[in-house]
């Protein structure tokens, strides 16, 4: 291993301070401002009856996206402290442990430990997954993987000026395909999980939590296929003549990539692009001992 500056930093940064942050928000819950958040934009009131579930999923999918990807940062480290070069699809590959972090998302979303109470109570209205997640949102990744494997070719019948491996391009093509075809399943599992009963208040946020498990999983898929298009633009139109083109493109795609992965990490019930998000009203010191708040 190289001891010189920039080599530790890319060893201590995804080898041990991402790892340690993911390690100690991974059993930490939703503080109350997190979950009052969250019921703005599902139009839930958090109620003595819903809050126990409430705060226990959201940091659930918390907790299994957090351990999921533990391992996968590593990889990114592997770089700094290998003598011998590595594929290169492993060097620098960041895309390695942001899978592990849809993953996690996903898996909790299909995890169901609480108990469906009285069948006779719930609602008889079929959970497909076109409740959850619109067919456009669905279909999404499957056209950016669909570009990306069409600039691929491109690439390979007509190289860039500066080109760069295309076989080193599809194992993360590969893992994006996984990734959206899970999600596929994810949404199927969501649907046809038992519903909770009780309350009238519990069974609207177990609603709204599947659709923050739904919109988790899709939006996993989309940026997964995002930013395997950012890589297919790279490598096709990336120099010469194309960058004109190839430059703002890559530009566009990975603010989208941003905007999808912001939707996971703050656990939105309803991707803004689905769903115009409510307008959050200012809440002051809530009581405590009630826990209610009004959507």
């Amino acid at each position: 291993m190289d001891t010189d500056v920039a080599s530790l930093f890319w060893f201590a940064v995804p080898g041990i301070l991402v790892p340690g942050v993911l390690l100690v928000l991974a059993f930490r819950s939703p503080t109350w401002k997190q979950m009052t958040r969250w019921a703005t934009q599902a139009q839930v009131t958090i109620t003595t009856h819903n809050d126990d579930m409430i705060r226990d999923r959201l940091g659930r999918a918390r907790r299994y996206r957090s351990l999921v990807s533990l391992p996968f940062w590593w990889f990114f480290a592997l770089p700094a402290i290998m003598t011998k070069p590595l594929p290169s699809w492993i060097d620098g590959a960041a895309w390695i442990p942001l899978t592990g972090y849809v993953l996690g998302s996903m898996l909790a979303a299909v995890s169901r430990p609480e108990q469906p109470g009285n069948v006779r109570a719930a609602e008889l209205s079929p959970r497909l997954p076109s409740r959850y997640a619109q067919p456009r949102a669905r279909l999404a990744p499957w056209l950016a993987l669909s570009t990306a494997i069409i600039l691929f070719g491109l690439a390979k019948a007509f190289p860039p000026k500066y080109a760069l491996s295309v076989r080193a391009q599809v194992p993360q093509l590969l893992a994006a395909v996984v990734v959206a075809a899970l999600a596929e399943v994810a949404l199927r599992v969501i649907g046809r999980q038992p519903q909770m009963t009780g309350s009238a208040t519990r069974r609207a946020a177990d609603d709204a939590l599947r659709s923050t498990g739904a919109t988790a999983a899709v939006a996993s898929a989309i940026m997964m296929s995002l930013i395997t298009l950012g890589s297919a633009i790279r490598v096709s139109l990336g120099s010469g003549q194309r960058a004109w083109v190839g430059l703002p493109a890559m530009v566009i795609v990975g603010g989208l990539t941003y905007i999808v992965f912001a939707a996971i990490i703050t656990q939105q019930p309803w991707a803004p692009t689905w769903r115009r998000p409510l307008q959050l009203t200012p809440k002051t010191h809530p009581d405590p001992t009630t826990k209610s708040v009004g959507a």
